[in-house]
Formats: structure tokens, C-alpha cells, sequence
């Protein structure tokens, strides 16, 4: 027999009322849906009579129902699966999921197909071995609330990423229903309380937000949120815009982050998710709900195309290394042999090549009289105006007006090629335009028209970035990323023009993003590094330390492969955790260099010949602390403060410090691992206090009372 009150629990979470009954055995729940009044009238045993209690609720002006469980979970699935819709949402999720497919593949031929294309990631800093997709769908019946981070570069996989996974959970996970946003699409989103919301309201809107919560804790309906970086907005230039306005959306997902809730956000690998403060933010939150990072490295070019056209490629001459970029591999792996062998007779007009095909496919599809530089012009005055006002997508009433009104000579000039008795009216030209393969015109509702990728919208942005005059461009940083992997297929001398129009603006970035960008785009380092800390850095076949200063700057799980560094250039400077493979450096090392190496390995002596002294404690009185103690203490019980810090990021210990080189704070380190004080936690970057032993911490820093 079903327990009376879990199932009173199951029907009034759903806004069900209980009505009392002459019969024991008989339990009747009743909701008002607009003027319907409904009764499920539930027998708690297989020999119970319900048609009197049926007849009398009909004569009241109920609709009845007869319902007979077996089991209390299978009420609640009953429920679940009639108030969310779970056949018609489930079609409504596919739909979508071949609407957005269509338009990868579709712009370029009419017979190209969509596959998903698997690539190498890592989760939580180890290899993956099934597929991003697969890696997130094994963990959904973890019994712990979890946050899943997806993160890769601008164009690499996000979004593809996250609508396979929707698509995987609404055809094979028959229990669950996922709720799918991309935030790029709603101009809310600053307000990120309000975002969810609106995305909850959005996808169901015949529910309660409340309810929608409620089984989003219970596990059933996983949350996938495409775009997180989207509403970080980090300007550039601006060092105060940091965790701070970020938090805030963190501690609203961490409020559904209970029971058995699971949130995937995809975003792109960003300064702040990588800083101190955010992972002090998880280790407050660590007994509360899992974190699992999963880290999408570039695609591989033999992934996406056929060994024939690969091969063609390459006796083209074609710089594959270059070719990493998604939306140029799906192009070159959809269109078709003729196409496809005009556009390899010349590596170096790939990029304009892609472009101008797409607008001649575009002129064909919707009769447009517009040439194709006519076209670039009209989409590059769109990207013009989201870096002005810092947005990437908005309402197509916004995208219309602005068409309009930057383009009227433009668009009557096209206009005045069509025969007059097949003319089209400005409006409909301009909403041909607005329908623009480049364009995403999938938004329903508030859902914004933007770029129909990353690269695309990258191209624009880079253009927008070069002709700035000043060479001071500062625009908001998001916009970086795609301008440069839009111009890594480029030519050498495109990309310097690149890199010397965004010199200026890369001086205020993160160091990995300072390195990495300057890598891309010159193959060199001519940028000085000091004072920072660079995480999961790879690089091979790069000179460090020939044209710019590196100082003061920790490097933590970097892989250097056959990279030149040169000494004198490099001072108080630390690698923990890094490997060299067949790197070298010059043949004198001068002793004021002040390089150190923490748990790293290499092939060829390469440490050893720049430091063979390991970092060790001092061999003074152990138990006394000397003033770098004290500082490094400090970092986890800062003074004045009653509360302590239980993980800190080693890199941020040594580099923000004007006061200590790295190797006293090294061996006080040391030292404090000795003491026991401080460990090292699982992830190596990191440095974790002993809680058992703060009595003792707080006495040697003078907080005992």
C-alpha cells in the first residue's frame, strides 16, 4: 500500500489540494487549471471500488481521473512526466538541436550532413577517455549536486558541445528533461537572477518557476547554460571588473546546487575562473556540491576530413597547422569537389575565399543583388556596433534599425538592380539582410540575432581592431579571442598587422592569455611577463627571453617542447610542475638569474644545467619563523582578519609580492609542509592549510587571545 503522506507530498508539490474522504482507502487530490477543475482519484489497493467516489466528484464538476500506482516513485515520475510534457519538450529539444546542426553544415551545400566531431579534453587536469558529452553524461546519476565547467577557446566546441548533450539526454535518458539556454541570446543577462528566470519561464512556460527549481534539485531537469563568459563582460584595460561581479551569478546557481542537481555551463577559458578568488569560492563550497572542469583542447584537422581532401591539402601546401579553426574545417569538409579545389589553388586566400563563397551562396539563395563586398560591408557596420555598445546579440527589430539606418545609400543602390516589376521594398531587402546566412536567425522571442559563429564574428571584430588609428584599441576583452583565432589561417604579414593593432591592449590581460596570443600571431614573444602567474601553458618551437623580460613570474603545469630560453633575459622566475622536452638554452647561465625549478621534469639536463640546487627549507631552527614564514602565513590568515583562507594558489603567493624573492618564499614553503602547517591538496598549483593545526597557526601569527 502507498504511504499516505509521501504521496500527499508527491501531489502538493505540484499544487495539488487533498480532499478528505468517507473511505480510508481511497485518497482524491483536485488542482484548478483556468476554469477546469480536475480530481485524481487514487485507490490505495487493487480490490477497492472508486465508482461512487467518481460519480458524486462528477457531480460536482470535476474531471476525473482513475490513478493506480504501484510505488511512490512512480507517482512522482507520473507527474513529473504530465506537468513538463516530457514527449512534446522532448521534440521541441530535438527540433532545435536539427535547426542548429542545419545551419553549420547547410550553408555550405545542400547536401552536407552534420556529425558531431570528438576532440581531445581533459577533466580535472587528466586526460578524458570517452568524449566531453559521454564524460558529463556518466556523472548524471551522481548521487552529490554538481557543476560541470566546460571550457574551451572562442569557436572550439562550446556550443556544438552542449547542444549534442541536450540532444543525448532527451533521446536516451527517458527520466530526465534538460533545460537549455544560450546566454548569449537574451539582453537580460547582465541580471543573471533574472536571466534564469526568464530561461525557466521560457521553457516552460505553463509551470511555476518554483516547481521548475524544485525538480532541477531533484536531478530530473539538468541545466545547461551555453555562453557563461557572456556575462562576465571584462573590459581589457579594467583590473576592477574581476570576481566581484561574477560571484554574485555563481552564488545564484550554487542555490540550485542541492540534493541532486546538475548545471553545466560552457564558457570560455577566462582570467577570473582561473584566479584565487574563484577557486577559494569552491573550496567554500566544496562539501556543498562537486566541481568538474572539463577543458576542450583544439580539433584536429584528420578528425574532420576525409584522408583524400587531407591529402590534397597538403600537396597544396597548404600550412595545416593553421587549420585548427572549426567553422574553416566544416566549410572545407562540406563544400563540394569543384569548390573544393578552387578554393586550395592558394593557401593564403582561404579566409577571403570562405568569405566571398558564402556571399555568392547567399546572393543565389535569397536573389540578393548585392556584390559580396557590398554584403561584408553591411555585416562589418553590425560588428561595429557591438564592440561600440558591447553586446553580441540583439532583437531583430535592433539588427533591422541598424541596417537601415547605416546602410540606406547601399541598400537603394542593390534595390535599383532588380527589374522594376520584381523590385523588392526596403523593408523586404533589409529583411533578406537580416536573414543573412552570417547571420544567426534562429531568435525566437527576446532570443537576439548575432554572428552565426565565433569566427565569423572574429573576423569583423579584427577588422574593427586594425583600423583603429590610435593603436590604442580597448574594446571589451571578449572580443580578442575571435579576432585572433580568425587570423591564425591568415597570412604572415596579416597577422602582424594584427598583433601590432592589439600590442597595446594585450599589456593588460592575464599572463596566459599575454603569452598565448603573442605566440599565435607572431610565433615569438616580444611581450614582457612580470609579475604574473601562467597556468597550463603548451607551446613548442618558441625562443623565450631573446626580445622581451620575463620576471617575477611563476609558471605552473606548462609543457615546453623544443623551446630556446634565453637566460639573461629570465630573472626570479619559477616553474613548478612544468615539463621540458628537448628544450635548451644558452650556453652561459649567469648566477643572478634566479630560476627555479618545483616538482618539474625534463630529457636532457635541461634543469640542471640552469639550477641543479633543489628549493629546500633553510637549515635555521625549524621551529622558529622567520619573516617570509610569516608572510606566506599570512596569505591564508591574513592580518586583521577572523577568518582564515583554507587554499591558496602558490603562483598568486609568489608573483603578488614585491617583498620576498620566489626562492625564500620557496623555502618557506618548504618549510611550512614540514611543519605540517601547509600541504599540498590535489590539485599541485595549489597549497592547503591544516585546519588541525590552526590553534597552532593562530599563535605563531599572534591571534591566540
Amino acid at each position: 500500500m502507498l504511504n499516505k503522506a509521501k504521496l500527499k507530498k508527491a501531489y502538493e508539490k505540484y499544487g495539488f489540494e487533498e480532499h478528505a474522504t468517507a473511505d480510508e482507502n481511497i485518497v482524491i487530490f483536485s488542482i484548478r487549471t483556468g476554469h477546469y477543475h480536475n480530481a485524481d482519484i487514487i485507490p490505495l489497493g487493487s480490490d477497492v471500488n472508486v465508482t461512487k467516489t467518481i460519480y458524486e466528484y462528477q457531480e460536482l464538476g470535476f474531471a476525473c481521473q482513475t490513478k493506480t500506482y504501484s510505488s511512490i516513485a512512480e507517482v512522482e515520475f507520473a507527474l513529473f512526466s504530465g506537468f513538463f510534457n516530457l514527449d512534446a519538450t522532448r521534440r521541441r529539444l530535438l527540433r532545435d538541436y536539427k535547426e542548429f546542426t542545419d545551419s553549420i553544415v547547410k550553408i555550405h551545400s545542400d547536401n552536407a550532413n552534420y556529425s558531431y566531431i570528438k576532440t581531445q579534453y581533459y577533466v580535472n587536469n587528466k586526460v578524458g577517455e570517452l568524449s566531453v558529452t559521454k564524460e558529463i553524461l556518466s556523472r548524471l546519476d551522481n548521487p552529490k549536486p554538481t557543476l560541470f565547467l566546460v571550457e574551451a577557446a572562442a569557436g572550439f566546441g562550446k556550443t556544438c558541445s552542449a547542444y549534442e548533450l541536450v540532444k543525448e539526454i532527451a533521446k536516451t535518458r527517458t527520466e530526465l528533461l534538460p533545460l537549455f539556454s544560450e546566454l548569449s541570446r537574451n539582453r537580460q543577462a547582465k541580471i543573471f537572477r533574472y536571466v534564469l528566470l526568464d530561461e525557466i519561464d521560457r521553457s516552460f512556460p505553463l509551470l511555476s518557476s518554483s516547481l521548475v527549481r524544485s525538480e532541477i534539485k531533484t536531478g530530473k531537469v539538468p541545466v545547461v547554460l551555453d555562453g557563461f563568459d557572456e556575462l562576465l563582460h571584462e573590459s581589457a584595460t579594467d583590473d576592477n571588473n574581476s570576481f566581484e561581479t561574477t560571484e554574485p551569478m555563481l552564488e545564484t546557481i550554487s542555490e540550485l546546487l542541492t540534493d541532486r542537481a546538475k548545471v553545466v555551463l560552457t564558457t570560455r577559458r577566462t582570467a577570473i575562473l582561473d584566479g584565487d578568488q574563484f577557486h577559494q569560492w569552491m573550496n567554500n563550497h566544496e562539501n556543498d556540491f562537486d566541481v568538474i572542469r572539463l577543458r576542450i583542447q583544439e580539433p584536429c584537422i584528420e578528425d574532420w576530413l576525409p584522408l583524400e581532401r587531407l591529402n590534397k591539402i597538403i600537396e597544396a601546401g597548404f600550412p595545416i597547422e593553421n587549420l585548427s579553426n572549426p567553422v574553416l574545417l566544416s566549410f572545407l569538409r562540406c563544400i563540394s569537389d569543384k569548390e573544393f579545389s578552387e578554393v586550395t589553388e592558394d593557401s593564403t586566400q582561404l579566409v577571403d575565399k570562405y568569405f566571398n563563397s558564402m556571399m555568392e551562396r547567399e546572393r543565389k539563395r535569397q536573389d540578393l543583388m548585392m556584390k559580396p563586398d557590398e554584403q561584408y560591408s553591411i555585416l562589418r557596420s553590425i560588428a561595429d556596433d557591438m564592440i561600440e555598445f558591447d553586446y553580441t546579440s540583439e532583437t531583430r527589430e535592433y539588427i533591422y534599425s541598424l541596417i537601415f539606418e547605416s546602410n540606406q545609400e547601399l541598400i537603394e543602390k542593390a534595390r535599383k538592380r532588380y527589374q522594376p516589376e520584381i523590385r523588392p521594398t526596403t523593408d523586404e531587402l533589409i529583411n533578406k539582410l537580416t536573414s543573412h546566412a552570417l547571420l544567426d536567425r534562429k531568435g525566437k522571442g527576446n532570443q537576439g540575432i548575432g554572428f552565426v559563429n565565433e569566427f565569423v564574428l572574429g573576423n569583423f571584430c579584427a577588422d574593427n581592431i586594425i583600423d583603429n588609428l590610435d593603436m590604442e584599441w580597448d574594446g571589451d576583452k571578449r572580443f580578442i579571442a575571435p579576432a585572433i583565432q580568425s587570423y591564425l589561417p591568415r597570412s604572415i604579414e596579416e597577422k602582424e598587422i594584427l598583433w601590432e593593432s592589439l600590442k597595446f591592449v594585450l599589456e593588460f590581460i592575464s599572463g596566459f592569455d599575454k603569452l598565448k596570443y603573442n605566440f599565435d600571431l607572431t610565433g615569438q614573444m616580444r611581450i614582457d611577463l612580470i609579475g604574473e602567474t601562467v597556468e597550463e601553458l603548451v607551446v613548442s618551437n618558441i625562443h623565450l627571453g631573446n626580445l622581451a623580460t620575463i620576471k617575477d613570474t611563476v609558471f605552473i603545469g606548462c609543457k615546453f617542447t623544443s623551446c630556446h630560453f634565453h637566460i639573461p633575459k629570465i630573472k626570479n622566475t619559477t616553474f613548478i610542475n612544468c615539463d621540458f622536452y628537448n628544450c635548451e638554452t644558452d650556453k652561459i647561465v649567469s648566477e643572478e638569474a634566479n630560476i627555479y625549478f618545483v616538482s618539474c621534469s625534463d630529457n636532457n639536463k635541461f634543469i640542471i644545467n640552469i639550477n641543479p640546487e633543489l628549493v629546500t627549507s633553510t637549515e635555521e631552527d625549524e621551529e622558529v619563523l622567520n619573516k617570509s614564514d610569516i608572510y606566506v602565513l599570512e596569505k591564508f590568515y591574513p592580518r586583521g582578519s577572523q577568518t582564515f583562507h583554507k587554499h591558496r594558489a602558490i603562483g598568486a603567493i609568489c608573483s603578488q609580492n614585491k617583498m620576498y624573492p620566489h626562492y625564500e618564499i620557496l623555502q618557506s614553503i618548504e618549510k611550512l609542509k614540514k611543519l605540517s602547517y601547509l600541504s599540498v591538496p590535489d590539485k599541485r598549483s595549489f597549497l592547503e592549510i591544516n585546519i588541525e593545526l590552526i590553534g597552532d597557526i593562530k599563535t605563531v601569527l599572534g591571534k591566540a587571545q
